[in-house]
């Protein structure tokens, strides 16, 4: 917490996306290891954690795109086994591999949260929407309630809110458009602005952090079409 500069006590969501060099280092570290660091997290108290997004690529043979997604589960896995509560990232490129994650993940009750991220490859226009609807068709097929934690992807949620039980959208521009001072404003019901916030040299900017987190909050609540849609966002 001192690390980090949060409040002991604060909820802790572990997660992230890279480059595949360093999301491969956790893969490289061995069973053992990575057993040792998982039981470290869950006796620090982190809430959630996301797997690694290992990813899947167009230019590889297919073999290794079902390697990636072994992997995937695998950790996650390995998570649960430790009793750290963990979301499961069901990483895809074709229908094929989405109905397996459906297949996978309705025999195991355990899994209750899966994690997407629309950032990278997933993010471009076209492909974007379309796993979104791979997403929303995994949640029908599993037939139980499913939790959704999303990175990116703010004009799909509408569609992700409908089909899970429960949505947490991860945000990070809140903290570092706050630290060059900018602040959140409503530009239209579909995008949001952020307009010139200046503050004296030193003066703290909680009050900016919290202003904008507010915005950003009730923006992404008022993109899901249906108002009572367990939906939240963790900054």
């Amino acid at each position: 917490c001192t690390r980090f500069g949060v409040r002991p006590g604060t909820t802790i969501i572990l997660t992230g996306t890279d480059r595949d060099p360093p999301l491969e280092r956790w893969w490289g570290l061995g069973e053992e290891r990575r057993t040792a660091l998982i039981r470290a997290m869950n006796s620090a108290g982190i809430a959630l954690v996301t797997t690694p997004n290992y990813s899947l690529f167009t230019d590889r043979p297919r073999q290794d795109d079902l390697h990636a997604m072994k992997r995937i589960a695998i950790v996650h896995e390995e998570f649960l086994r430790e009793g750290m509560p963990a979301a499961l990232h069901t990483n895809g490129r074709t229908d094929a591999d989405f109905a397996r994650w459906a297949s996978y993940v309705a025999d195991r009750p355990e899994i209750t949260h899966i994690a997407y991220e629309f950032t990278t490859g997933t993010g471009r226009a076209g492909r974007r929407e379309q796993h979104a609807k791979w997403l929303a068709a995994l949640a029908a097929d599993v037939g139980r309630p499913l939790h959704l934690v999303m990175r990116g992807g703010s004009d799909v949620l509408p569609e992700l809110a409908r089909a899970f039980a429960g949505v947490t959208v991860l945000d990070t521009s809140i903290f570092m458009k706050t630290m060059k001072r900018r602040r959140a404003y409503p530009k239209s019901n579909a995008a949001l602005g952020w307009e010139r916030a200046p503050t004296a040299r030193g003066t703290p900017v909680d009050d900016l952090f919290i202003e904008n987190t507010r915005m950003v909050e009730s923006w992404l609540r008022n993109l899901t079409s249906a108002p009572d849609t367990n939906s939240r966002m963790a900054g």
